[in-house]
């Protein structure tokens, strides 16, 4: 589940993702690494599958994760793995376009995973019958909502309350970007930003991956813990 903007800056980008999930789900305070090759990558990690909905990589490769492909389908568990694991095997292999070829995606639930790489800007768009990769124009803005939590119309309507944010002409700042992710919506508490659905789905958190000529910028809020946390990442 969760909403993604991404972002073309001067310098870079900047990914921020609510992540809309069971507010008993366990996840880490603080952002974990791992050693893959010679890069380290920085994640909040969900603490039940030990996979992650975002990560970024010290060579300027980041990924973000959204529930559900183009199309509905009966959830029919178990599956073969998280989808949380796939953001950080993504970063086994050199590419988007490499991954999407020699990945097995085989037994693995539904997802949109998207990837900033230096090559571009990829969609790559996992459905039961199909999986799809999709290049992005990097220096257009975007927002992706999750299809397995909200409608088409839902969606459309997100999608508005962006756009209609960006024609404002708002400083492009990560604080500004956190503010609009933390306030968009119209009242409606299971479809604003801030989400939350019968006692039992809500946003856990933000995270925010802003990248500049300095390096990047990690920021993890996490509302369920009241916690914190930050990560200045040389590129």
């Amino acid at each position: 589940m969760c909403t993604l903007t991404y972002i073309p800056t001067k310098e870079g980008y900047i990914f921020t993702h609510n992540r809309d999930e069971r507010s008993n789900r366990p996840t880490s305070k603080s952002f974990q690494t791992k050693k893959v090759g010679k890069r380290t990558i920085y994640y909040p990690e969900d603490l039940e599958a030990h996979g992650s909905w975002i990560a970024f990589a010290d060579d300027n490769t980041a990924a973000c994760l959204l529930n559900g492909g183009n199309k509905t389908y009966v959830r029919k568990a178990p599956y073969r793995k998280s989808r949380g694991l796939v953001v950080l095997e993504s970063f086994d292999f050199e590419s988007p376009a490499a991954f999407y070829h020699n990945y097995d995606f085989e037994g693995i639930e539904p997802f949109t995973l998207l990837i900033r790489h230096s090559s571009g800007l990829f969609q790559i768009t996992h459905d039961l019958d199909e999986t799809t990769i999709k290049k992005h124009n990097p220096q257009e803005t975007n927002i992706w909502s999750s299809t397995t939590l909200y409608t088409k119309e839902i969606r459309d309507k997100r999608r508005k309350w962006f756009t209609d944010w960006l024609a404002q002409s708002p400083e492009l700042s990560p604080a500004n970007i956190q503010a609009f992710h933390n306030s968009a919506g119209d009242g409606d508490s299971e479809n604003d930003l801030i989400m939350s659905r019968w006692g039992i789905l809500q946003t856990l958190s933000i995270t925010q991956i802003a990248v500049s000529k300095q390096g990047a910028l990690l920021t993890y809020w996490d509302f369920i813990q009241q916690s914190a946390d930050q990560k200045e990442v040389l590129i």
